[in-house]
């Protein structure tokens, strides 16, 4: 979800007497099937979090960034005794995070209405970001999927470098985009190409320019 500036000021009061934790790159943070102990707010870095399928692929449900708040708990009743992670959470660069128990987290929620207000609205803001993953893979053309996959990215994880054209604050693998956007890495590499071909996209050593003015034009057109 896209951090605004209000939000940002609530969560980071929420998390002021957390604990500052750092993570290397590709370090597990929280496993599926994890009791919920702690709830953390990501600081500096990005995480993904994650399934595994039966068939054994794995699916990337959505990028967490700076201000953003996991394990996600949906569970509005904040009746967390019994919760269980639905998702893996492993960093995608050297992150930092802020930690609280799930306890104090609680307790604080549930004495101020604001802190009430702004959880509330992040859960929900994170099951639309969800449900907007899951209709990127329910396309059946693999371009679509891929072309729907490059704006959720420019929000979560872009910084503008000149008018429509934004730079990924983060690498990316092919096998990583592969996984966000429910396509295999061949299928992925095939379309990069294609994709910079249009001048879309331009992409070397997992670094991606995204031109946004030029994919609202495909998009137009299509």
């Amino acid at each position: 979800m896209a951090v605004s500036s209000n939000y940002l000021r609530s969560i980071t009061k929420l998390f002021e007497d957390g604990r500052v934790k750092t993570y290397p790159k590709n370090q597990l943070i929280n496993y599926q099937g994890d009791p919920l102990t702690h709830i953390h707010m990501l600081r500096q870095g990005y995480v993904k979090s994650y399934t595994i399928l039966d068939s054994g692929d794995t699916r990337t449900i959505m990028i967490l960034g700076p201000g953003d708040i996991f394990p996600l708990a949906f569970s509005a009743s904040l009746d967390w005794d019994n919760y269980t992670l639905r998702y893996f959470y492993q960093t995608l660069c050297d992150t930092e995070i802020i930690s609280l128990t799930s306890d104090v987290l609680r307790q604080s929620i549930e004495g101020d209405a604001d802190m009430m207000h702004a959880y509330m609205d992040y859960l929900s803001s994170s099951n639309q970001a969800i449900m907007g993953q899951l209709e990127v893979m329910k396309n059946k053309k693999a371009i679509d999927k891929v072309t729907m996959l490059l704006p959720y990215l420019v929000d979560k994880a872009g910084k503008r470098v000149r008018p429509g054209v934004y730079e990924l604050q983060l690498k990316l693998s092919h096998q990583e985009m592969a996984d966000l956007s429910g396509v295999t890495r061949e299928t992925m590499t095939t379309l990069v190409k294609e994709l910079e071909k249009k001048g879309i996209v331009n992409q070397s050593k997992n670094h991606w320019v995204i031109s946004t003015k030029k994919l609202e034009s495909i998009a137009e057109t299509g």
